[in-house]
């Protein structure tokens, strides 16, 4: 089933593949992102761009705290950022580390940039 408001895509990464799936709301992205055969709940943020008085995109995690997290925040503004639209991402994977995750922005900005 395909529809013109979600794209998905996988990549290989130095941790294995990773698929993404990007749905297009009308007030924002919904980014899923999982190293499984299928997506699940996981770490979760929210993100909206900067405006209003702010210079940096503004975000909160869902759930937990600690190193992961702020990972998932970054992500989320990045996404906010680059399509100056609220963002909530979801990251299902086993193992977070910084270099994962620039892994995975350089994947996303690729995707949503060009």
């Amino acid at each position: 089933m395909e529809f013109e408001d979600i794209s998905e895509f996988s990549s290989e990464t130095s941790a294995g593949t990773i698929k993404i799936r990007i749905m297009d709301l009308s007030n924002g992205q919904l980014v899923l992102i999982t190293d499984s055969d299928r997506f699940r709940l996981g770490f979760s943020a929210v993100a909206i761009p900067a405006g209003q008085g702010r210079s940096e995109p503004t975000s909160t995690g869902l759930f937990t705290e600690g190193l992961e997290i702020t990972l998932v925040r970054t992500l989320a503004e990045r996404v906010a950022s680059w399509t100056n639209q609220t963002c909530m991402l979801v990251l299902g994977m086993s193992a977070l580390t910084r270099e994962r995750m620039m892994e995975l922005t350089s994947l996303l900005k690729d995707h949503l940039v060009s």
